[in-house]
């Protein structure tokens, strides 16, 4: 592991740019941590559908921010927050949506919603070799 083992940023959820400023605010810095390809791509998949939701359905006018933590230990363990300040919406499942949360839990080891203060979806990630 090399480079900066933390980022924080944070957007504003009405910009049309943020999921993509964010996503690759990720990938730089798990570029940076030497986390190759394909689980990079994997990791930025998932973290990418929790920012898409909060983007989405956090704030009913759309604007407020949209907050992304990342940090990796000693362990190779990666940990993913995305924060807003909204609410929490635990839909039904509707045809061709809903998707982004099980494609979350396919590919983190694991997965915590907090819904106090707004929503945090904490993602862990075994930041290892994908051999």
């Amino acid at each position: 592991m090399t480079g900066n083992s933390e980022l924080r940023i944070n957007r504003a959820t009405g910009d049309p740019s943020t999921p993509i400023c964010l996503r690759h605010a990720l990938a730089a810095f798990l570029n940076a941590v030497d986390i190759e390809e394909p689980l990079r791509d994997d990791i930025v998949a998932a973290v990418g559908e929790a920012i898409a939701n909060a983007v989405e359905h956090a704030y009913p006018a759309k604007e407020g921010l949209v907050e992304l933590h990342a940090s990796i230990d000693g362990e190779n363990t990666l940990l993913v927050d995305v924060f807003d300040r909204g609410a929490f919406i635990d839909r039904d499942v509707r045809e061709g949506r809903g998707l982004g949360l099980r494609i979350v839990r396919a590919i983190a080891r694991a997965v915590s919603i907090d819904t106090e203060g707004g929503t945090r979806i904490r993602m862990v990630f075994d930041a290892g070799s994908c051999e």
